[in-house]
């Protein structure tokens, strides 16, 4: 779920979504409820932090005010833990990898609609960080993020990650169905390189691509 889209479940601004979860605003006794009725969850058993109700008394010349005020309690837990904890069941954190799949850069949150992330299951889905311009002409260039499902074969045409002589590459690959795969690059110009199939392992089949304009 968005930050747009939390807030507007909420009936808030997203700054102010965002100032929250920051630490820098403090959620009204009204919110709190409000957030337990829209999320289904318990807002005060999650830690969001409290609101009690304390008088204070002050002298003032010969009058005694009894005033109430508002003390809020900050949570033990840091507040961007606790609203990943709040739509955990609802958010993907799918890790950004290098070509072999062992080092992690970073992630992007994805939301999950059912157990699924963009229409595959969202243990299967992994993200590349491009490492070159082996493909700049199909529009992958190096610093680029691509989003990949778990492969077992090559079908028809499709950008893979894959293994070849001991390295992981990304590449575009066309089954030939005679046995053979064609893997193109194209960087400032399209190469084509046969091999057999056996002796290339597909490992990602990459369906989508993020790049910055």
């Amino acid at each position: 779920m968005t930050v747009k889209q939390v807030a507007k479940k909420l009936g808030v601004s997203e700054s102010f979504v965002n100032e929250v979860e920051q630490g820098r605003k403090v959620i009204n006794e009204e919110l709190l409820n409000r957030f337990s009725k829209v999320f289904k969850k318990d807002a005060a058993s999650m830690g969001l932090g409290t609101l009690e109700e304390s008088v204070v008394e002050e002298k003032a010349d010969r009058t005694r005010e009894i005033i109430k005020k508002e003390i809020y309690s900050a949570p033990k837990t840091p507040v961007n833990e606790l609203w990943n904890q709040a739509f955990g069941d609802n958010i993907k954190n799918v890790p950004v990898l290098d070509y072999f799949m062992k080092k992690q850069l970073e992630h992007r949150s994805y939301v999950v609609e059912d157990k699924k992330v963009l229409g595959y299951h969202m243990d299967k889905v992994f993200m590349l960080k491009v490492e070159n311009d082996d493909l700049k002409g199909f529009r992958i260039r190096t610093g680029d993020y691509v989003v990949g499902v778990e492969a077992k074969d090559f079908q028809g045409t499709s950008i893979m990650l894959l293994e070849y002589k001991g390295k992981n590459i990304l590449r575009k690959t066309r089954n030939l169905n005679n046995g053979n795969v064609e893997l193109l690059t194209f960087n400032e110009k399209q190469l084509s390189e046969i091999v057999t199939i056996k002796n290339i392992k597909p490992i990602l089949k990459i369906f989508k691509v993020e790049f910055q304009i």
